[in-house]
């Protein structure tokens, strides 16, 4: 998948859009939190323009990059094969087979606890929507306006604990960004959480990861 690079002028390459999904072995503590990317390079450019984030829990990943025209999910996150930690905070990533460069960083807030929601229908069946929280950061995956999962419909926000709010700062839909709505997350029991928030957070949700630690 292409895209251009329309501040920078170069053309940079992505690869298939990764949804969020559970891995088959627990991640490593030192990749868990979120990611931004800060460089990009391949064979068709260099990218730092790019606004790129990564969020992982133990089991669970999801992802948001927007490059000025629209918004799309990214392929490879800071835990694929060949990364190297040049600090406990900066993450290189080479690729295997061609030519690629990204350099990723944690970011200040986002370890500590890491949670996994799943939305449930009126009858308990799936819904392909996902709530991924790391730190005071989360990560709302729903199937896009036509009830495509394909194309869905991504918001990244930041949590504000003290004030009972989370701040959108990136969304699929541009008219979201910098939106503020409630926040108040509880857990009912094992598998059972609750939403206070904003639009399409509200209700109950299934727990798939909760980890306070």
């Amino acid at each position: 998948m292409e895209a251009s690079n329309v501040q920078s002028g170069a053309t940079i390459t992505r690869e298939a859009a990764q949804a969020p999904s559970p891995a088959s072995a627990a991640m490593p503590a030192a990749h868990q939190g979120v990611w931004a990317r800060t460089l990009l390079e391949t064979a068709r450019g260099r990218d730092t323009d790019t606004w790129a984030r990564w969020i992982q829990t133990a089991r669970w990943q999801g992802s948001l990059a927007h490059d000025g025209e629209r918004a799309v999910e990214c392929a490879i996150g800071p835990g694929a094969e060949r990364s190297v930690f040049q600090t406990p905070d900066r993450v290189v990533q080479f690729g295997m087979n061609e030519r690629h460069l990204a350099v990723w960083e944690r970011l200040p807030g986002s370890q500590g606890r890491r949670i996994v929601l799943s939305r449930r229908d009126g009858q308990g069946q799936p819904t392909h929507e996902l709530l991924l929280v790391c730190g005071d950061y989360l990560l709302h995956r729903a199937p896009g306006p036509d009830g495509s999962v394909a194309t869905p419909a991504l918001r990244f926000a930041r949590i504000d604990m003290a004030r009972g709010v989370c701040t959108i700062e990136r969304a699929s839909d541009d008219r979201l960004d910098g939106q503020e709505h409630p926040w108040h997350l509880q857990r009912l029991g094992m598998d059972l959480a609750r939403i206070r928030g904003g639009p399409g957070l509200d209700g109950a949700w299934e727990v798939l990861e909760w980890n306070e630690t």
